[in-house]
């Protein structure tokens, strides 16, 4: 199988791929949209998520018991250090509003980096490579599936909300629009997994039909559904492009 440079390089290096995989749970999955809030502002809310950043690091140090211990650790002190930082701004109220898209990337960028710097300074110790490489591909095939999860969720919330107009809106239940999005981009994966491409045109025709009503009503409304179908597609097919193919 050819792989691009991307997943190349994550596949010779599954422990970085599984403290990749680690970060974007704790940081994603892991993560309600109450707990994101709250933990700008109140400090056990910050040191609960905290914690739940530490289980995966915890799962990964069992998975390599007393060999890369050190590494995990101070992944997790370096995202102690960073969620602390933007806490201690937050409080004081350094950080508007409307720099949320912005100090988001910033945030990421930087427990990005520190995972990777890390990962380089204090090494990792290569007899946990025999355990690691025979799931490598399968470690590449569960970040693309966590990556169009919540993660696009969030950026499309955070970059495109000023396109739901007010006629957009109307009463719903709660989190249903992002949990339909969520499950749209999986479907599309396991389909680009499987190789059956055709499939994906099924996903939209269905979600098209739900929406139909709506959609010949508003003219705002159908041009925001087409914004997130086609922002969903994009996402699903670049990060394809870039981890698995």
């Amino acid at each position: 199988m050819n792989y691009s440079i991307v997943s190349s390089f994550l596949v010779q290096e599954p422990i970085l791929l599984a403290l990749f995989i680690a970060h974007f749970l704790s940081d994603f999955t892991f993560q309600s949209q109450k707990l994101a809030e709250a933990k700008r502002q109140d400090f056990r809310a910050l040191c609960v998520h905290l914690m739940i950043v530490g289980m995966p690091l915890l799962a990964l140090t069992l998975l390599a018991p007393n060999q890369n211990a050190d590494l995990f650790f101070q992944v997790w002190l370096s995202h102690v250090a960073i969620d602390y930082v933007k806490y201690f701004l937050s409080k004081r109220s350094w950080i508007k509003l409307s720099w949320e898209p912005g100090v988001f990337l910033l945030d990421q960028l930087l427990h990005i980096s520190c995972i990777v710097l890390l990962y380089r300074v204090v090494g990792v110790n290569i007899t946990t490579h025999s355990f690691w490489d025979m799931s490598s591909f399968l470690l590449l095939q569960l970040f693309f599936i966590l990556l169009i999860g919540k993660p696009v969720n969030i950026v499309f919330k955070l970059f495109f909300s000023k396109y739901q107009v007010e006629e957009a809106r109307e009463p719903t239940i709660s989190g249903a629009g992002a949990l339909i999005g969520q499950l749209e981009r999986l479907i599309m994966g396991v389909f680009l997994l499987l190789g059956q491409f055709t499939a994906i045109g099924l996903v939209f025709t269905a979600k098209s039909i739900a929406r139909y009503d709506k959609i010949s009503k508003s003219q705002a409304f159908a041009e925001y559904y087409l914004i997130g179908s086609l922002f969903s597609i994009i996402s699903v097919l670049v990060l394809y492009v870039l981890l698995i193919l």
